[in-house]
């Protein structure tokens, strides 16, 4: 006997006694493909607003920074996947300064934000590219700015550039940067390209986010090293970071790139030999989001020319190819937008804010149901079976 409750097992102790029912929940099950609007929220909460960042932690989403076309913001917003209601979070210490175009990145339970572009958009004064780094400690809620140093044990230090800040002898910070990406591996945060305030960039860095001495260090990169660029979109899977399109200049392209971080190597992935009839790759583009779920990345908005499309095309990591996906009936599609944010909690995507048509900022936020299923749960049910007083006169047969 199946009956629909909330997915586990249990005996039911109200049949009479001369009958045992065991009852195996299933579901409720989300349509795969399917794309959702959850509540919004509401301009009390916290303001309609674009270039922001999100991040996942358990159950919740955390929105911090951004613009709402008038004022950068420096609030921290949550919102609750379970009960899809928003508020503010939690917060003590100073926070960083209201910015835009920075990135944030979730390790252990703490989320860290780097950089970002401060100032007063309002009266265009005090305009600045940052380079500080925070820490966001999820079940304190306190703010703590880390005090940086560079790495002045470098074997073979990188010459002085552009892209960097020398601050004494071999000693160097990264430039001050904005719309640049930022992953997390092994225990480092990796930050790379961005815009400076005065050319693109295409360096990286990384910083130990375990060890008590707070070092930067430049990472030499190998291989087919992306172009200058900044507004790109950014997703970690299996030991790798992978970079596709941004800005670029007359060098913008489609390209995806995969970083290995063990290797320390880029590829240019290609789509030369790409299969006939199978799709090309998205558009080149800039303002969009990427993330990464099992063996797909999925890219969603941005701009491309004078068009936001609101297409979700995936790539497949086994097989190298790029396609759009179908969403499902009765699907309530997003608007394309760009500047916009995007978390994965369990086995959904969420979009939120962005900057749609005639440069309006959206409070919206949805849910996309990627193409997973529950993992199955049989062995361990049949497990509780063997062990169960109840069924200790049961002879279970386990064979053909």
């Amino acid at each position: 006997m199946a009956i629909a409750r909330p997915p586990g097992m249990d005996f039911d102790h109200n049949w009479p006694e001369s009958t045992e029912c065991l009852t195996l929940d299933f579901g409720p099950f989300e349509t795969v493909h399917m794309w959702k609007p959850m509540p919004e929220c509401d301009e009390f909460v916290g303001a309609r607003r674009s270039k922001h960042t999100i991040v996942a932690y358990k159950e919740a989403l955390y929105v911090f920074g951004g613009d709402n076309g008038k004022n950068m913001l420096n609030d921290l917003l949550r919102f609750d996947v379970k009960d899809k209601s928003w508020g503010r979070a939690f917060t003590t210490g100073k926070p960083p300064a209201p910015r835009y175009h920075h990135s944030a990145v979730v390790h252990e339970s703490s989320m860290f934000v780097f950089g970002g572009y401060t100032g007063d958009i309002h009266s265009n004064c005090n305009l600045t590219n940052k380079n500080d780094l925070f820490e966001y400690k999820f079940n304190t809620g306190q703010w703590l700015e880390w005090k940086c140093d560079s790495r002045d044990d470098l074997r073979d230090p990188l010459p002085a550039k552009g892209n960097s800040r020398l601050i004494g002898k071999n000693q160097r910070l990264p430039v001050a940067r904005a719309a640049h990406g930022a992953a997390v591996y092994d225990g480092k945060l990796w930050i790379f390209a961005g815009y400076d305030g005065n050319a693109r960039l295409n360096d990286m860095w990384t910083i130990s986010l375990l060890c008590d001495t707070k070092g930067w260090e430049e990472v030499h990169q190998s291989g087919d090293i992306p172009p200058t660029c900044c507004n790109f979109a950014l997703a970690v899977a299996r030991d790798s970071m992978y970079v596709f399109s941004g800005q670029s200049g007359a060098k913008i392209t489609n390209n995806l790139f995969q970083f290995n971080f063990v290797e320390k190597q880029w590829t240019r992935i290609s789509t030369d030999l790409i299969l006939r009839d199978t799709p090309p790759p998205p558009e080149k583009r800039y303002g969009h989001t990427m993330v990464a779920f099992d063996r797909h990345l999925y890219v969603f908005g941005g701009a491309t020319g004078q068009t936001l499309p609101n297409e979700l095309h995936c790539f497949d990591l086994d097989s190298q190819t790029w396609s759009i996906v179908e969403p499902a009936q009765q699907s309530d599609i997003p608007a394309g937008r760009l500047f916009h944010a995007s978390g994965v909690v369990g086995d959904a995507m969420y979009i939120f804010g962005g900057t749609i048509d005639n440069n309006i900022r959206s409070g919206e936020i949805y849910r996309f149901q990627f193409s997973s299923y529950p993992k199955c749960t049989i062995h361990d049910d049949y497990g509780r079976l063997l062990e169960s007083k109840q069924f200790c006169d049961v002879d279970f047969v386990v064979g053909e």
